[in-house]
């Protein structure tokens, strides 16, 4: 997924970006690894594109890397919901409380789901030292009107 950005700052081997969700994809969601309408972010400035302040660039994350975060933060909460349910139901069923199953599934499917998210949680931070899911800078768009 690619974004366009603004740079309004340089700070040493890191970039200061700002870049505004546009108006087309406020429902998308896909977005959301971007935040909510305008914001700025600092981004390694590791590609040596002598970036200057009013440049804008296009920053993206590895397509694979934006799958398995879509993944994991979509698919995996889902699964366990149901998984969830399934051992909810099945224990009031294995019970014997007739008539409650139903309610067991909801229980145990909002607590799975809970969970899931917890454990989402402790693996982002955990990546948070890693670069993998990290965005960067990977070209320049159009250069600042420079005044001389």
């Amino acid at each position: 997924m690619e974004k366009e950005a603004w740079v309004v700052g340089i700070e040493g081997d890191q970039v200061r970006l700002r870049y505004l969700r546009h108006s087309a994809c406020q429902s998308c969601g896909a977005c959301s690894l971007f935040g909510e309408g305008e914001k700025e972010v600092l981004l390694p400035n590791n590609l040596n594109l002598n970036l200057q302040v009013g440049d804008r660039v296009a920053v993206e994350m590895k397509s694979e890397h934006f799958l398995w975060a879509s993944l994991l933060m979509y698919g995996v909460p889902l699964l366990f919901f149901l998984l969830g349910y399934t051992v909810g139901e099945g224990l009031l069923r294995l019970w014997r409380l007739t008539g409650c199953e139903e309610a067991g599934g909801i229980v145990g499917g909002l607590l799975f789901l809970f969970l899931s998210y917890k454990g989402i949680n402790l693996y982002d931070r955990r990546l948070q030292a890693s670069d993998r899911y990290q965005l960067y800078v990977t070209r320049v768009l159009s250069r600042a009107v420079r005044k001389e």
